[in-house]
This record gives C-alpha cells, sequence and structure tokens, in this order.
C-alpha cells in the first residue's frame, strides 16, 4: 500500500501538558495498528488546552496536530459539529441552530486540516479521512494534491435526502464529501441515503454504487465496524475475578447494563422508562434484578447534552426513592463516569444482559465489546433496531427504542432466557465479531479505496 495519511478530528493519543504523548486505548488506533504502514501519518486536532505543538514521532507513526484556539473550538467542534450536524445526522433536530458563524469556523478548520494533510502526505499517498468533523476536506485536499487517493468514512447515520436538505450548506457538503474516492457508512441504508441525496441535490449521475463526478468515480459502500475482539476477550477473560466482587457488591441474582455516553441519541431513559414500569407492576423485584446505567459524560457545554442528563437524573431519582431496598439502596446504580478498558471488561462480564436502546446509532461498538469480553460463552443482549449492529447481530433481542412495551418485554425475556439458548446466541454473536473484527474492517477499506479508478496526475 501506498503511504497512508489519516485525518481525525482527534489525535490517537492523549497529549500532556508537558508534550507527552501515550496511546489512547482501543477506537481508530487500534483499528488501523496492523495496516498502518512504517512512516504513516496522523492529523488531528491534539485536544483541548493543548495549544500549538510542532509534529511529533510516536512509535512507528508520525503525529501532527492541528490547533483550535477555544473560540474555534466552540464554534467549529461544540457548534457546527456537534450542534448541527451530530442532531441532523441522528434525526434529533431539538435546539438546531442553523448558526452562520459556526459554519464559517467549520470551513475554516477543515481548510486547516486539508492544508496540513497536503503538505505532509508523501506523492502518491493514500489518504483516509475520518467522520462528520472533516466533511469538507476530501474536495479541499483534492484541489491541492491530486496526485493522492481520498477515502472517507462517516461513522455515524447519514439521513434520508429530505433531512440533509434541511441544511444551508447542504450544496458545499455534499461537493466536499464528493471530493473522495470512496466513501464508506456503517450499514446499507445510509450508502442508500447517500447516493439519493446526490441525486436529488445534484446532476451527478448515480450508476449503482458507483457515481461520476466529472472524469472521476466515486464509490460508495457499506463496511461496518467492529472491535479488537482478541483485545477484548483477553480483557474480559482477565476481568473475571472482577466481575465477581461487582456481582456480590450488587447483591442481586441478575445485573441489567447500560453502559453510553451520556447522550440524547443514546435512548437512555427510555430503558429506564421500561424498567421502572417493570417495578411498578410487579413483574421484577429489586431483591433480584438491578439496573446499572453508566453514563460518561459528553459535550456538557451543548445545552442538549445538559437536558438529557438532567433527564436520567430525574428518572434515576424517582426509581430509586420509590423502590428502595430494605438494605436502602436502590434498585438502578447509577455512575456518571467513564471507565477505561478494564473497569468496562468487570462490568461486562459482570451482567446478565446489556441493554442498547439507541435512538439512532451509526454502529454501536459497546455491543460488540460485550461480545466479544464475554469468554464465558453467557450474556444477552438487548438491541435496538436502529444501532447498525443489530444487523450483524441478528441473535441479539432487536427492539424498537421507541416501544416502551417492546422494551419491557425484551427485559423479562432476557432475564428469563433458558441457558443453553443464551449460550446459542452469545456463540453465534462472537463468531461474528471474531470473523469481522476491526483490522477486518480496516484492511477491508483500505483494499477497496486502492482498488477504486480516478482520474490523478501522480507524482514521481
Amino acid at each position: 500500500m501506498s503511504a497512508l495519511v489519516v485525518a481525525a478530528n482527534r489525535l490517537p493519543v492523549e497529549i500532556s501538558a508537558t508534550g507527552e504523548a501515550t496511546a489512547s486505548p482501543g477506537g481508530l488506533a487500534s483499528a488501523l495498528s496492523t495496516v498502518a504502514v512504517v512512516g504513516s501519518t496522523w492529523v488531528g486536532w491534539a485536544g483541548p488546552g493543548a495549544g500549538r505543538l510542532a509534529p511529533l514521532p510516536f512509535g512507528d507513526t508520525h503525529l501532527h496536530p492541528i490547533a483550535l484556539s477555544p473560540g474555534e473550538e466552540a464554534r467549529y467542534y461544540q457548534g457546527f459539529a456537534n450542534s448541527v450536524l451530530w442532531p441532523l445526522f441522528h434525526g434529533r433536530l431539538r435546539r438546531e441552530e442553523m448558526n452562520r458563524s459556526w459554519w464559517r469556523t467549520y470551513r475554516i478548520v477543515n481548510e486547516r486540516f486539508a492544508t496540513a494533510i497536503a503538505r505532509t502526505a508523501p506523492p502518491n499517498a493514500t489518504v483516509w479521512v475520518h467522520d462528520y468533523h472533516l466533511l469538507l476536506v476530501p474536495k479541499l485536499l483534492r484541489a491541492r494534491r491530486p496526485d493522492v487517493r481520498v477515502g472517507l468514512f462517516l461513522h455515524i447515520p447519514f439521513p434520508n435526502a429530505q433531512l440533509f436538505s434541511m441544511l444551508p450548506w447542504r450544496q458545499e457538503v455534499l461537493a466536499g464529501m464528493l471530493g473522495s474516492d470512496l466513501i464508506g457508512f456503517q450499514v446499507p441504508e445510509d450508502a442508500t441515503n447517500f447516493i439519493s441525496t446526490v441525486q436529488r441535490l445534484s446532476e451527478v449521475h448515480a450508476d449503482g454504487q458507483r457515481l461520476r463526478v466529472g472524469a472521476r468515480t466515486v464509490e460508495v459502500d457499506a463496511f461496518p465496524i467492529s472491535v479488537d475482539f482478541s483485545r477484548w476477550d483477553a480483557l474480559g477473560n482477565n476481568a473475571a475475578r472482577a466481575a465477581v466482587v461487582l456481582r456480590a457488591e450488587m447483591d442481586v441474582a441478575s445485573i441489567l447494563l447500560g453502559i453510553d455516553r451520556l447522550d440524547y441519541t443514546k435512548g437512555i431513559t427510555q430503558r429506564l422508562q421500561a424498567f421502572e414500569e417493570l417495578l411498578d407492576e410487579g413483574r421484577i423485584d429489586t431483591e433480584h434484578c438491578a439496573f446499572v446505567q453508566v453514563a460518561v459524560p459528553s459535550r456538557t457545554d451543548v445545552p442538549a447534552y445538559q437536558d438529557e442528563r438532567e433527564e436520567v437524573e430525574a428518572i434515576v431519582e424517582r426509581i430509586n426513592s420509590r423502590h428502595r431496598r430494605p438494605n436502602g439502596h436502590g434498585p438502578v446504580r447509577y455512575i456518571e463516569s467513564s471507565f477505561d478498558d478494564t473497569g468496562l471488561a468487570a462490568w461486562y462480564r459482570a451482567a446478565d444482559a446489556l441493554v442498547v436502546t439507541s435512538l439512532a446509532d451509526g454502529m454501536n461498538l459497546v455491543a460488540k465489546e460485550f461480545v466479544a469480553a464475554r469468554g464465558d460463552g453467557d450474556g444477552v443482549v438487548v438491541l435496538s433496531e436502529f444501532a447498525g449492529a443489530a444487523q450483524d447481530f441478528p441473535e441479539a433481542l432487536i427492539i424498537n427504542p421507541y416501544d416502551i412495551e417492546a422494551i419491557k418485554s425484551a427485559l423479562l425475556t432476557a432475564l428469563s432466557m433458558p441457558d443453553g439458548e443464551r449460550r446459542s446466541r452469545m456463540e453465534s454473536m462472537r463468531a461474528t465479531v471474531r470473523r469481522h473484527d476491526v483490522h477486518h474492517w480496516a484492511q477491508h477499506f483500505l483494499e477497496r479505496l486502492g482498488a477504486v479508478p480516478g482520474e490523478r496526475h501522480r507524482l514521481s
């Protein structure tokens, strides 16, 4: 493969105030660890407070930090990316603001990324751009470096044409994305939505999953992302003893588990409402069943996320005050904190069922982490039909997260499922993740990108 440049909003490391870089666990870094060639380059933001940093080596990789001022962080990241594109693409339009200042800063930051990539990419390099923060980069980069091959992967859903058309800057965003040679989505429906949107809003011709943009071919397809199976399998096995301790602390026969960023797209209140109604109806006993909800703080400066936090905390307080156990504990253990992967693995192994009720979700890697961590062969997954993972896990209990009765039924089924059935379902899901892990995902995308025909000026 030609030299690889990865561009993402964040670098795959945490950089301290002294400039020391330590690897971020999992995520994109793990995804590309087996395919990134020696000397590959990562371009990304170093995080809040990092300031301007010079390029630095990290193992066999070169890191090229992008600086953002506090104002740019507010307008580009918190503003346009996470208060316009994120809710729009997830079909959650509350508090939507089509702020022109945010858009201008988003464009400026994308230009900064494109300039940095153009300066650092070797001749004829392969550039892999990631996610909704950088949708303008492919076109901007192509104008600067027509010799490079550009792939774009969107980690979140892509909306239908009618919803996307609400964006005042829809033409510019589409044109930016179409600067790619290959555009990847999580599931086929997202790829279909994109092609339909392009046909509705432009004169680009579509031939199946190929788009003709001038003399170039842009291919569009689904590449379901996954996790590092071997790593999570080992983490789960190593956490077996810690899981026993957690179960002893909970002192119940059954544990339902939710692990999410504290985000309004995750359907946390829906699952808690279903649990509450089962308690109210006497169909679940607080002496025998508890719900553990881990909510990782996220985008705390965005008003919609503040509202979600208040709603979740209110329902947790209501449940625990009305259904307090004789020992004084409530049936919901609410943990508003982040865990390292070792801590997550312990909860994955301790739980009887993982509950995922996303209202919209590109993939939901928590479900795949849970499955990979269950080397004991046990555990049930309750999974929203609107999470991309539902297409990979037909063995899960698939539910409509807007249907509270369906969630209640699935929770009862999960708690009463016979041992043999639980293990059979888990065995099939583990085989899926083992076969299609994160390394398979990365290799598949880059192989397809390398095979896309294109009109470009090669540099010698």
